[in-house]
């Protein structure tokens, strides 16, 4: 039996490779814009929420809320038409999902996204179904790496965090679930090194996605 009832899963960079997508419509609606995007910049940054990534990709905090939210509806608009379609699962994902879907273990998506991007690419990849929740920036005040995405998953299924998983790519989702007080997974292919993982309290490292099913089920 698991010591996990319920894993935390960040989306972008390590449920999907979404990256391609993020940089592609953060570039052009940016550029538009008149502003210079480094690409290594959006790598470093990967897994902000939008307004702080917005003013982090162009290199202007000065940007104000209502340029933002003007730039969150013309990225959302060149996400959906033209950046979806770079986006695939990374290898492993859905037979490691339904190895712990059928063990009894929730599957939660934890993620600085949005739920309508989310509902919508979980479906369009083929693993809505094993998505028990999700937990996105609409449902609390502070995003990664605060720890409120983790600490509402665990008050909605009435757990502690050492009865749960975070898996992520970022120093972000390992500051959330350590500030929660759960255990830490990291994985290699995503945004941040296994070094910048383990600082930040990573207990375990993986390099592809089914070794989940290893640690989850032991």
């Amino acid at each position: 039996m698991s010591k996990y009832k319920v894993i935390l899963l960040d989306f972008d960079g390590t449920t999907a490779c979404t990256i391609p997508a993020i940089y592609h419509a953060a570039s052009k609606m940016l550029e538009n814009r008149g502003y210079k995007v480094e690409k290594q910049v959006v790598y470093d940054n990967f897994g902000l929420a939008l307004p702080f990534a917005f003013r982090c990709f162009a290199g202007d905090d000065t940007i104000d809320d209502a340029t933002i939210e003007q730039m969150t509806i013309e990225y959302n608009n060149i996400y959906k038409e033209e950046g979806e379609q770079l986006i695939e699962l990374f290898d492993g994902v859905v037979r490691t999902l339904d190895s712990l879907t059928k063990a009894g273990i929730k599957i939660v998506i934890a993620s600085n996204n949005i739920r309508p991007v989310l509902d919508r690419l979980t479906a369009n990849l083929g693993i809505a179904k094993y998505i028990d929740d999700i937990v996105s920036v609409e449902d609390v005040e502070n995003v990664k790496p605060a720890p409120d995405i983790a600490l509402e998953a665990l008050r909605r299924y009435n757990i502690s965090g050492e009865e749960a998983l975070v898996v992520g790519d970022s120093t972000f989702d390992m500051d959330m679930g350590r500030e929660a007080g759960c255990h830490l997974c990291g994985v290699t292919y995503g945004s941040h090194s296994p070094e910048m993982l383990r600082n930040t309290g990573a207990r375990y490292i993986i390099e592809h996605f089914s070794e989940l099913e290893k640690i989850v089920l032991e």
